[in-house]
């Protein structure tokens, strides 16, 4: 559960950046607090459903186009932790 947490919020930050917004910006448009997205961010917040399409919307994507960025980041990072292995031996 952590690490999709972690992989939501990464998700969350990098589409946030991408359209040059603060976390107070984001959060201003979600209708949520500055911290509670930083939470987000920083997977140490699990978002109810509601919370997922405000944040969703905001971004200006649908709730399954924001999990399938989500799923994305996840498999490169699953790819890029096994790369590291790799290395590692």
């Amino acid at each position: 559960m952590d690490k999709l947490c972690s992989s939501f919020g990464l998700t969350v930050r990098q589409l946030r950046e991408a359209r040059g917004w603060s976390q107070e910006a984001l959060a201003e448009k979600a209708h949520l607090n500055r911290s509670y997205v930083g939470d987000v961010e920083r997977g140490n917040a699990v978002p109810s459903l509601v919370t997922l399409e405000k944040i969703a919307v905001a971004l200006g994507l649908k709730i399954s186009d924001l999990l399938v960025h989500c799923e994305k980041l996840r498999g490169h990072q699953i790819v890029y932790n096994l790369n590291l292995a790799a290395i590692a031996c």
